[in-house]
């Protein structure tokens, strides 16, 4: 069993730690384990040698339609590969099998599959060319029956629920045993084979095999042996001369009858040992013995090697056998994975059932119950059931036991047990002598024993106390996020003893006192020491591993951190700076994406919006968590591939999966994970001018608003600031008057004189932007997005607009980004003694490429970051 999976409680599965595994997802969230495992679906995980596969072994006999669906949920890697088949006692018939690269998707038509109970449908996974990096994969499989209770067995909703009840699995039905998850070796996967051959409806073995009738039955096996063996029907394309085709071909090119030319068999065939000839088709052999056949790579491609072996009847009958098959070389041992043979009730047959017996003796049959609780019973003794002596006495040396005991002690000592034992024992007490007294005495020795023991264990919970105060000083060391002095310890332990003190029990104490750890100021806020006196002083360097952690993770510094800054060496700018690319490379940098980003942008919180109209938009709210995904995604991968700031404006690329794609007008992303799109500019796509969040941010609920969008490109990206607006500003309509655009309505709005100072500066651009509709979609009515900027610059639509940007007001853009990243690193407002900090990190922007981390390794390495102001400053 694998628990537990990511830290998810409800993510489970089983396999093996590392690969092959299969899992499911029980809740409705989707997460990263990494990979995406959505909700309710079942995922499975190739290693480089090992298949992962899920068995569905039909408990009917009857006619099935079979539907599946495969895709990458890892979205990196070479991608996967396949094999569906239908799987008989001596067949095995391919269903479905193919291989895609990363990302992929397939879905198989619809298969009609005639089966019978106890045979498998198998859905096998394997590495695409056995690199296995980053195969999770999606597996769906639909199951129903075409006639009888038309039943359906979906393999999400029958295990995601239950994965860990059994293996193998119950259906939705609770027939036991039909869902089986296993794994293999590749190279015992049979690739490339055919279908199963069908029966030909209407021929003559069709016949035969639904006739009841006995004569007829007769007389139609007399008519397939004439058709086997004598000249094929006119019609070629009848069911008799395509069933004569069956049984005379092995397949288009070899004829049963020139099979013998073919093999070459062991010349022992037909002849036995002690006895003379047997049967020329069989192979009589005294054991141990290997036979090697050579079969021509013509005939076996494809298909199945059967052998059938029995123990010979005279010489044989109390021996006992091991028979198998193999493509490698044999040796004349047991091997202990194969099943050994012996007649019923021979004397074979009965020295194993004795050394099985003699097994069972010494491994008595587990109960499996973890605490037994008889339910046909008032009140029970029984608590906890341990089971192991005959494991601990056979297989556990010294230690291990100890180890064993150990855990033991502390189940017990966690489940207070001693003392539940007794309240169980004196209701026992009480029940069992309320009509016999005459036991009393019996019972007396029993329960001085049981009642010491409760006391002992008493006394030995308030001996172990002190082990939880113990503990807290770690745990405020972590939260505090630096060493504790000697008298943040002492206050720790005075708090507890107060309480103590004060009457409480031990439990409650502990818990306030960890209570007062988490509202403690060293936990709640970020405490800096300061020197006295006026001037600046360098933090420590805990303070700064937390300065920088908050500033990349949001979150206090992780362990090697905190360990850098325990040996100082993070003071070191070299060490620094490594671990400023460590920071940003890591998934944790998300939360910058959505702390900084997001809020500069002001789209933080986007997936849960509902400003929208939801009679015009009532697609909004099933799109907005991928509107503000895209968005999120967009600034992670900008923090953790360093790529140009200048990219927030010029991007070829977004992310996406099918749903915002679709939203977008982007064709070829399939399914619900996400990936890098690139080249979605020709999409009226890229950068955050053209994101589905920050248009429809600053749109109305019910329309596009050229204003807002306006206002939040000169403001909020070129950091302009405009006047204050007049007083009594007429409002715009929410919805547009027949006959008028949105522009229009502004344009009229914008002639009033107190009104046109403003909508001069901000309205251009919001025209520019006008094409995208209030959920940022391309409209498919001609808009006009020609418009004039404040500076005289004539642009048309979104694309002007970013080259407008990006190149004249560039040093504008970068500007603003560099006061904003800044400002949101110090935690405070950027004052004019920043600036020429700012001066220096927009130069080393213009000199790197505009790659993020060198503006973040300029402001980290900075001294406004390094260090913190006097007691004794004085802000004028």
């Amino acid at each position: 069993k694998l628990s537990n999976i990511a830290g998810y409680a409800f993510v489970n599965g089983w396999g093996i730690p590392a690969t092959p595994s299969i899992i499911a997802n029980s809740s409705d969230t989707e997460v990263a384990i990494p990979g995406t495992a959505r909700p309710h679906r079942v995922t499975a995980h190739p290693s480089p040698s090992h298949f992962a596969a899920i068995g569905w072994q039909s408990p009917i006999d009857g006619t099935l339609t079979v539907d599946a669906t495969i895709s990458d949920a890892h979205g990196c890697g070479n991608g996967e590969e396949w094999w569906l088949q239908h799987q008989t006692g001596k067949t095995i018939q391919s269903l479905w099998e193919g291989s895609f690269g990363a990302n992929g998707k397939a879905t198989m038509e619809s298969q009609t599959v005639v089966i019978k109970k106890g045979e498998l449908i198998s859905f096998i996974l394997g590495p695409n060319q056995n690199n296995h990096a980053c195969d999770l994969t999606q597996m769906d499989l639909t199951i129903r029956e075409v006639d009888g209770e038309k039943r359906v067995w979906d393999l999400a909703k029958d295990i995601s629920p239950n994965i860990h009840a059994a293996n193998p699995l119950p259906d939705s039905f609770g027939t036991p045993g039909v869902w089986h998850l296993y794994s293999g070796e590749l190279k015992t996967v049979n690739k490339g084979v055919g279908k199963i051959t069908n029966i030909p409806a209407n021929s003559l073995l069709h016949k035969w095999l639904h006739t009841e009738d006995a004569a007829e039955r007769i007389t139609l096996a007399g008519n397939i042996q004439k058709l086997a063996i004598g000249s094929p029907p006119d019609d070629a394309t009848s069911p008799d001369a395509i069933l004569r085709n069956q049984l005379r071909y092995l397949n288009e090119q070899i004829e049963y009858a020139d099979l013998q030319a073919e093999l070459t068999l062991d010349a022992r065939f037909g002849k036995h040992p002690l006895n003379g000839e047997v049967n020329p088709n069989d192979l009589v052999v005294k054991a141990p013995d290997v036979i090697e056949l050579h079969i021509p790579a013509r005939i076996a491609a494809g298909r199945s090697f059967v052998v059938t072996g029995l123990l010979e009847t005279t010489k044989g009958a109390n021996g006992s056998v091991q028979l198998y098959a193999s493509t490698s070389p044999i040796k004349e041992s047991i091997n202990s994975g194969k099943r050994i043979i012996a007649v019923q009730d021979s004397v074979s047959h009965e020295s194993m059932i004795n050394a099985f017996n003699d097994f069972r003796e010494v491994f008595p049959k587990a109960l499996c119950y973890s605490r037994v609780v008889p339910v046909d019973e008032v009140v029970t003794l029984t608590l906890f059931y341990r089971e192991d002596e005959p494991f601990s006495r056979l297989f556990l040396d010294e230690e291990q036991r100890q180890s064993l005991d150990k855990l033991w002690d502390e189940f017990l000592f966690v489940a207070n047990e001693p003392t539940r034992y007794v309240v169980a024992f004196e209701q026992i007490y009480q029940f069992a002598t309320q009509d016999r007294p005459d036991i009393v005495k019996e019972l007396e020795p029993l329960e001085n024993e049981v009642r010491q023991r409760g006391r002992d264990f008493i006394q030995r919970r308030v001996d172990t106390e002190h082990v939880h105060v113990d503990a807290l000083i770690p745990i405020a060391t972590q939260a505090w996020r630096r060493p504790l002095t000697d008298d943040d310890k002492a206050q720790i332990q005075d708090l507890y003893t107060s309480l103590r003190v004060s009457g409480l029990k031990h439990d409650p104490a502990i818990r306030l006192t960890l209570a007062r750890i988490l509202t403690s100021p060293h936990f709640l806020y970020k405490l800096e020491h300061q020197t006295a006196g006026e001037e600046a002083s360098p933090v420590s360097a805990y303070e700064l591993a937390s300065r920088l952690s908050y500033f990349l993770w949001s979150s206090m510094p992780d362990d090697e951190l905190l360990a850098a800054a325990k040996t100082g060496s993070l003071l070191d700018d070299a060490v620094l700076s490594e671990q400023i690319a460590r920071l940003l490379a890591d998934p944790r940098a998300r939360r910058t994406a959505i702390q900084f980003f997001s809020q500069w942008l002001h789209i933080r919180d986007f997936d849960q919006n509902d400003d929208k109209n939801e009679k015009l938009y009532p697609e909004f709210a099933e799109i907005r968590d991928d509107m503000y995904e895209e968005s999120v995604l967009f600034f992670t991968n900008m923090l953790n591939n360093d790529e140009s700031v200048l990219d927030l404006l010029t991007a070829d690329y977004t992310f996406a999966n099918a749903t915002l794609a679709k939203h977008y007008g982007i064709t070829g992303v399939e399914g619900d994970h996400w990936r890098r799109v690139d080249g979605v500019v020709p999409n009226g796509r890229g950068g955050i001018l053209t994101m589905a969040t920050t248009l429809a941010m600053n749109s109305g609920a019910s329309r596009t608003s050229p204003i807002l969008r306006g206002n939040w490109v000169y403001e909020t990206l070129l950091g302009e600031k405009l006047p204050n607006p007049p007083a009594d500003v007429p409002q715009l309509p929410e919805i547009v008057p027949d006959k008028l655009t949105a522009r229009q309505l502004i344009e009229l709005h914008s002639e009033t004189p107190e009104c046109a100072k403003c909508h001069k500066l901000i309205d251009p651009y919001g025209f520019a932007l006008e094409r995208y509709d209030a959920l940022g979609r391309l409209r498919t009515m001609p808009v006009d997005t020609t418009t004039t900027l404040p500076d005289g610059k004539p642009i048309a639509g979104a694309q002007g607009l970013r080259d407008y940007l990006s190149s004249t007001r560039r040093a504008d853009f970068l500007a603003q980004f560099t006061r904003k990243l800044l400002g949101y690193a110090l935690g405070r407002e950027v004052q004019l003694s920043d600036q020429l900090l700012i001066d220096d990190i927009i130069a080393d922007l213009n000199t790197n490429d505009y790659r993020i981390s060198s503006a973040i390794r300029r402001i980290v390495l900075s001294p406004q970051f390094r260090n913190i102001r006097g007691r004794d400053f004085i802000v004028d």
